[in-house]
Order: C-alpha cells, then structure tokens, then sequence
C-alpha cells in the first residue's frame, strides 16, 4: 500500500499535533488540477468547493486558475475570499433563499437555475443576473443511489423530457432583467463509468442544439459537470485523459452542427483533493469478541461521516507495521452501531496507541465534519514542498457552547 507521505513523517505529525488529525500534500493538489487542465486543454476548470472548502486549498486551486462551482452562500463567500473572479463563479443549488439569489445577484456572479420557482424569485428582484439551467438529462452514473444527481428522479435540475428544461428557457428569454449565459448538468459523483458521461453529454449536446434551432439562443458556455471517480481500494480506473476522449469529441461534433463553439466547464471536487489527504487517528483499545474484531480509535462519522453514509471504502493501514495478523472492523468513538470506519480488515496485530492512517480522505472528509456527540473537530494540516503549516486549529472545549445562550433564570 503506497503512502502519499511517508510513514515516519505521518507518526512524527501524529506526535506533534495530535490525532484525530487530517493531511493534505499540497503538492498532490497541484499535480491533479495539472492532470485534468492537461485533459481539457481551455476548458474552464470550476472547483466543486463542497469538496472541501478548507481556505489553504481554495487558495492553492485559484493559484493553479481553478474557477469555482458552489452550491451556499457560505462556499460562494469563501470563493470571493480567496480571490475568484465573479464571472468565474458558479452557482448551484435546487433550494436558493430570497437571500442567496440577492446575494449572487449582487456579486455578480452566475447563477444556475433549478426551477421555475427559483427563475421567477430572480426575476422579481428586478436586478441584471446572469444565469444558466441545470439540466436533468435521466442517465444512471452506476455510482451510490445518493450521490446520482442525473436520473430521472433526482431532486436536481430540469428533465430534458417533456421540454420542462426548453420551456424554462423560453421563458427565461422573455425576461428583460435576465441573461442567459451557459447551460450546466452534474450526473453524480464517484463516477468510473464513461458511457454514463457520454450519453450525458449527447443529451446535453442535443438539447444546445434545439435552443439554437428553436429559440435562437447560443450559448458562451456548457457546463458537463464534475463526478470522476478515484481509485479508492487501489483498483485501475478512468482518467481526466479518458473522460476527455469520450466527450470532447461529442462537443466537438455538436459545434460543427451548431456554427458556434461554447466553453467547456467542468467542476471536478473529488478528483481533485481526495488522495491528497489522509485522516490520522489513535487506538485507544482493541477488543476481541466471539464474533468480531474491534479496534477502537479516537475518532468517528463525526471526523469521516462517508463509511456511515455511503457505505464507502477508503483503504487503512496501521503505520510503523507490515504483515497480516487478524481481521478487525475500525470502529469509531460515536455512540452508534453504524459507526464503523472500515469492515473485516486484515491488518498486522494492533495494540492501543498505534496509529491508524485512514487514506484518500482529502473529499468529503472535514466538509463533512460535524460536532457529533460533543466532540471537537480536528485539526488540518498542510504538507509544503519545505515546511508543515496549520491551516485550520483544532477546535477547544469552548468552541462547543460558542453562540449559546442560558436565559438567565436556568442558571440559577
């Protein structure tokens, strides 16, 4: 098992900083955006900050010209934080508040349309937005039932069926107020599949197509989504390369058709951060029964919520030690039977005080985080060509209570 940062560096780290800790190598990060730029050579690549919002990270990406996708007020505020562009920002979410179109309104920054609810709330500001649909093109990405966002009976986006989506155009183009810009789809996440992408891609392209031909509207830009899943048990899988050469080629056809050739916006998350982290964590016991193996860390889904969630797998290893012993199931330190980090494991003997390294945690991993059972959460560090920096402080007992209020007759 190929560790992104040595071994004896990770324990060094453990020692210094303390466990439940998460680390990124930066230089990993850079390497990935590298990898999918290559892919798509003048595409725009929008960061899906939901992967992880962590500043350091938002910082690194926008240096690299990441654009951002995101999908709250609170990502839309980071991505103006560190520095995006606007018109680089888009924004995604089927449930926007009067307040977050208002707010994205105003900084100008493109908002991605879920519904005709939400079309009509941007129209009755009465102020100059820029927008774009998101498209529901019902293709199975074959990834989690909860992280397919493009079947036909996702919560996401307008159905290309029954011209819900050309209809919403239309009407959009009646607005005086209201710029269309672009046409976005995002089919899921964990996606190794590449026939998913293309039929999706076909579909988007077909219906670029019908709003030329039908309403004579053209596009600056299509937005094919994010989702490309990572090796996350070590398995050989599709690469920025291949998700290239499936569906730039369908653009590319399309374009011809259409006399007109629009950007290509991608929004990779997962790709891009994930097996740049790694979650450290301690045993604190190891507890053999008649039935199962348990060893005991000092950290839960409270830390790394996907096992419990999406029943994912992310490799372990238990650092400083080689060979196999028994089969142990990972369990974490939530008053939950669910909460089990990884199942029937066969790893060397562990002891309490080992530390265990939770690999490709670098998506979805502190996003995620929570203070579940009253627990603070940790720390994140970031591993530099010349030096380890704090990028977020490990949360205190105060940080718990923070924002609380008693009123004053139950204190006494």
């Amino acid at each position: 098992m190929c560790l992104l940062i040595a071994e004896e560096q990770l324990i060094e780290l453990a020692e210094r900083f303390g466990t439940p800790l998460y680390i990124y190598k930066e230089s990993r990060i850079r390497e990935n955006f590298d990898e999918f730029k290559t892919a798509f050579e003048g595409a725009k690549i929008c960061y899906a900050y939901k992967a992880n919002t962590s500043l350091a990270i938002c910082h690194i990406l926008r240096q690299k010209g990441a654009a951002a996708d995101v999908v709250s007020e609170g990502e839309l505020r980071t991505a103006l934080r560190v520095g995006i562009n606007p018109e680089d920002i888009i924004f995604t979410n089927n449930a926007k508040t009067n307040e977050e179109i208002e707010f994205a309104i105003d900084s100008g920054v493109i908002i991605n349309v879920d519904s005709i609810d939400e079309l009509n709330s941007i129209a009755e500001t009465g102020k100059p937005a820029k927008i774009s649909f998101r498209v529901n093109p019902a293709v199975d990405p074959k990834t989690h039932p909860k992280i397919a966002t493009g079947m036909k009976e996702s919560k996401f986006g307008l159905h290309l069926e029954k011209d819900t989506a050309l209809e919403a155009y239309r009407k959009a183009s009646e607005l005086s107020n209201v710029e269309i810009i672009g046409v976005q789809m995002h089919i899921g996440s964990q996606i190794t599949d590449m026939t998913s992408f293309s039929d999706a891609t076909e579909k988007l392209m077909e219906f670029v197509m019908r709003l030329k031909n039908d309403m004579g509207i053209q596009l600056r830009f299509i937005d094919v989504g994010g989702g490309l899943g990572i090796s996350y048990a070590g398995e050989e899988i599709p690469k920025p390369v291949d998700l290239a050469a499936r569906i730039l080629p369908i653009i590319k056809k399309y374009s011809i058709e259409l006399g007109y050739e629009p950007d290509v916006w991608l929004e990779p998350g997962r790709y891009l951060v994930a097996n740049a982290g790694v979650l450290l964590c301690e045993v604190q016991s190891v507890k053999k029964t008649p039935y199962k193996n348990f060893v005991n860390v000092n950290c839960g889904f409270n830390v790394l919520l996907r096992p419990a969630m999406y029943d994912s797998f992310h490799r372990i290893k238990v650092l400083g030690k080689t060979g196999n012993g028994e089969k142990y199931d990972i369990a974490g330190n939530i008053c939950e039977s669910g909460d089990i980090l990884g199942r029937e494991r066969e790893l060397p003997p562990v002891e309490k005080g080992d530390i265990i390294a939770i690999l490709d945690a670098g998506a979805y991993g502190f996003s995620m985080a929570s203070q579940y059972n009253s627990r603070p959460r940790p720390a994140e560090i970031l591993v530099r060509e010349n030096s380890v920096e704090v990028i977020r402080e490990r949360e205190g007992w105060e940080d718990l209570w923070r924002g609380q209020k008693v009123p004053d007759d139950l204190i006494n």
